[in-house]
């Protein structure tokens, strides 16, 4: 398996064993990654009689798939990219991980979906991590955006939430489940979304860097079609003490154990 020590890294992602490589200079996952594959684990429903069937739309080099992997053994993950070099580097850490018995790659725009190789209406659950921003928020033109990659990664030159929601709809099957994370300031635009979709928000957990800080991210789960029955909005989820130490609730999602 191919891997440049001088442009890349190899991480420990500290749970089943498995690990992830990433461009030094590009894109790099971080903590809200992190947190929407835990909450997709631990919200995504079981099935007795198949595995389930889940796609991740934006997947960059993979992290958010091979996190949910390690995390539920009982599922099968399609991930979808649209940039050629991550792409790359996503089915090289399913080689890595030796998950090609039960994850694939592919290498599309998700506004294409459905397709041929990718039919709509099929998986139990679709999960995403759109980009934050929109293409005119800029510093387009920063040095921190230097790269065509981490431009595409950080702001939506091809295909906003909007995008992502919609076709997270045609990809799931009737009653599946769609898993969210994206910015507290985008609450509105998403729901509003939802709503014009038919998805039906289930389950909210906003995430707080501090206590006594407004929240920054929320995690989203909701359901294709059915009746607006109530939405589940649990206490917050709060990343830091006083200190700057990780409080024991995002301690306990970091753990193996959990």
């Amino acid at each position: 398996m191919e891997f440049d020590a001088k442009t890349e890294t190899m991480e420990d992602l500290g749970r089943a064993g498995a690990r992830l490589i990433q461009s030094r200079d590009g894109f790099r996952f971080g903590e809200d990654t992190v947190l929407l594959a835990w909450f997709t684990a631990g919200n995504l429903r079981f099935r007795k009689s198949r595995p389930v069937r889940v796609l991740e739309l934006g997947t960059n080099c993979g992290a958010g798939s091979i996190l949910l992997a390690a995390r539920r053994p009982d599922i099968r993950i399609d991930g979808v990219e649209r940039q050629e070099a991550a792409f790359s580097v996503f089915q090289r850490n399913i080689t890595l991980n030796s998950f090609s018995d039960r994850m694939r790659a592919f290498c599309f725009d998700l506004r294409d979906l459905p397709s041929e190789k990718l039919p709509g209406n099929e998986y139990d659950a679709v999960f995403m991590n759109p980009p934050y921003r929109k293409a005119e928020e800029g510093p387009v033109t920063s040095e921190a955006a230097h790269s065509t990659g981490l431009l595409e990664a950080r702001f939506a030159m091809h295909g906003g939430v909007e995008d992502f929601l919609s076709c997270g709809k045609k990809m799931l099957a009737s009653g599946g489940d769609l898993f969210l994370v994206d910015r507290a300031k985008d609450f509105s635009l998403v729901m509003k979304t939802c709503t014009e979709l038919n998805l039906i928000p289930k389950r909210i957990t906003f995430v707080h860097p501090y206590a006594e800080k407004e929240a920054t991210l929320f995690l989203l789960s909701a359901k294709k079609g059915g009746k607006m029955t109530g939405t589940v909005i649990t206490p917050p989820l709060i990343l830091r003490d006083n200190e700057r130490e990780y409080t024991p609730q995002l301690k306990k999602i970091y753990s193996e154990d959990n």
